[in-house]
């Protein structure tokens, strides 16, 4: 230690690394514990915020600084860059003090830990598989040949659609219950087949399969044309929080796409996602859901404005 005390939001927020395991982000953790702080909370870590990282200008001593005061994560939790996310902090904090009505308020956020997985299915294999990825990429062979042209339009290709034969079977779950509750469960013919870009040989851009999982058998009648209308958020959610590519918690599936997806792809979904979040609250969720997302937070239309300020807010090349 170089003498600072224990950041008590930051101790808790991001003390372990569990702590970006058990949330959707760093955000949410921040925001979780400057409710519990007060104003005067943030104002005692502002303090030893600006002790702490005064005359630091580099990189590994803002890492060694957020180290002191108790985050447990060798790099930084949003971005590239330990200085601009340490930056952003002493912002958060500043504003929570000078406007503590920017403090959200207890009950804003649900109690962790939460049910995020209410829609599952059983992952596709041997011939039904098969079938499917001929079915769907032959069927969207335009948008297919579009995407491996287009570097920047992301590292994955999520299709949706009905093949003509049994693939498995879609479930839900029981969304306020324990997790591993099953609601209802159906027999489909439609399937889900994502697509992940390899680097370009010899022969040009290729793909392989990424993933391949039944689907609902029905969809609700504005599903394409979401999916037309945000083709980046139908990749990024569709790619990475499918029924078959979730990890333990999606808090690491959005860590994994953040971290690997293309800057210029990135910055399609957040201009994306004001779109979405145009929507209702009636509707947000049957969007999110066509647009191939098997997860989806109590808090979803937040968690998707945080997915958004993540991207613009810190640099991620």
């Amino acid at each position: 230690m170089t003498g600072h005390s224990n950041d008590e939001i930051l101790s808790w927020a991001l003390g372990h690394d569990m702590d970006l395991i058990a949330t959707t982000s760093p955000r949410e953790a921040i925001e979780r514990e400057l409710t519990a702080a007060g104003a005067a909370g943030a104002a005692d870590s502002l303090a030893l915020w600006e002790r702490a990282t005064a005359g630091v200008d580099t990189e590994e001593g803002m890492r060694t600084t957020a180290h002191d005061l108790r985050i447990d994560s060798w790099d930084p939790p949003d971005g590239n860059s330990w200085l601009t996310w340490m930056a952003w902090y002493g912002e958060r904090l500043r504003e929570a003090v000078q406007d503590p009505r920017t403090i959200l308020s207890p009950g804003a956020l649900p109690e962790w830990p939460y049910p995020w997985r209410v829609r599952d299915s059983a992952a596709v294999s041997g011939d039904s598989l098969r079938h499917a990825v001929r079915v769907l990429t032959g069927r969207h062979r335009e948008e297919l040949g579009a995407w491996l042209a287009d570097p920047g339009a992301g590292g994955r290709l999520h299709l949706v659609g009905d093949v003509g034969a049994v693939v498995g079977q879609a479930v839900r779950r029981a969304p306020l219950l324990e997790r591993d509750v099953v609601a209802s469960g159906v027999e489909t013919t439609r399937a889900a087949v994502v697509l992940r870009r390899l680097e370009a040989a010899e022969a040009g851009p290729a793909w392989e399969v990424a993933a391949v999982h039944a689907a609902e058998p029905w969809e609700h009648p504005m599903a394409v044309t979401w999916r037309r209308q945000l083709p980046a958020l139908t990749s990024f959610l569709g790619g990475w929080f499918n029924a078959s590519d979730l990890a333990g918690e999606p808090g690491w599936d959005e860590w994994r796409a953040l971290r690997t997806e293309p800057v210029a792809f990135l910055d399609r979904v957040a201009a994306e996602v004001p779109r979405l979040l145009a929507r209702s609250d009636l509707d947000l969720p049957a969007a999110v859901e066509a647009l191939g997302c098997y997860a989806e937070p109590p808090h979803l239309r937040r968690w998707l404005g945080w997915l958004a300020w993540r991207i613009q807010r810190f640099d991620w090349g």
